[in-house]
């Protein structure tokens, strides 16, 4: 390498560098989420988040970041996704539809209207449908998607609880949206 430039030398070991990383392992995000863990404490579940201007709500037992406050605009299931796709609270991006599974763990089966925690943090929690970002197919159409909705009395669909109904519901319909940030992994959606 005596007889190389020193500004080809550099050039050489960018690429060295560009190689390795190029054959190294991708960078695997570590799930810190705890599934067995039952936070039963509301208090102890749900904290308020400063650096978000206290404007999202973090979920210890899931490890998702709620909106403190859902939008109970009507919208389509597009419209829906669209809303938390743009949204930026507090400096931050990257929201999206809950899934079906993350708003039934929402549900509390022995609250009313809504049926959702005692003592949470949220607000303006509607018992109108919530949108999720769960499609689903019937009759060979993918134009439905799950929705929740946290009225105890909710008739129709499968349910996960006594309280807080689950349904399917064409993607043209107009439901509510409540938008979650959560780490970033391959099964985000």
């Amino acid at each position: 390498m005596k007889n190389l430039p020193k500004k080809r030398i550099g050039h050489l070991a960018r690429i060295g560098i560009l190689a390795m990383a190029l054959a190294a392992e991708p960078a695997q995000a570590v799930d810190i989420r705890s599934w067995d863990k039952n936070i039963t404490n509301v208090a102890n579940r749900f904290i308020t988040l400063s650096t978000i201007n206290n404007l999202a709500v973090l979920d210890k037992e899931s490890q998702v970041v709620w909106e403190l406050t859902p939008d109970n605009t009507a919208n389509t299931w597009f419209g829906a996704r669209n809303t938390c796709v743009k949204k930026e609270l507090g400096g931050k991006a990257g929201w999206r539809l809950p899934t079906i599974q993350e708003l039934a763990s929402l549900i509390d089966s022995t609250q009313n209207n809504p049926a959702i925690k005692s003592g949470n943090p949220f607000l303006n929690v509607s018992t109108d449908p919530y949108w999720s970002g769960t499609k689903a197919s019937l009759s060979g159409s993918s134009d439905n998607a799950w929705t929740l909705d946290f009225e105890a009395s909710a008739s129709g669909g499968a349910t996960f609880a006594t309280s807080g109904a689950i349904t399917l519901s064409s993607t043209s319909a107009t439901k509510s949206t409540w938008c979650v940030r959560s780490p970033l992994t391959s099964q985000s959606g």
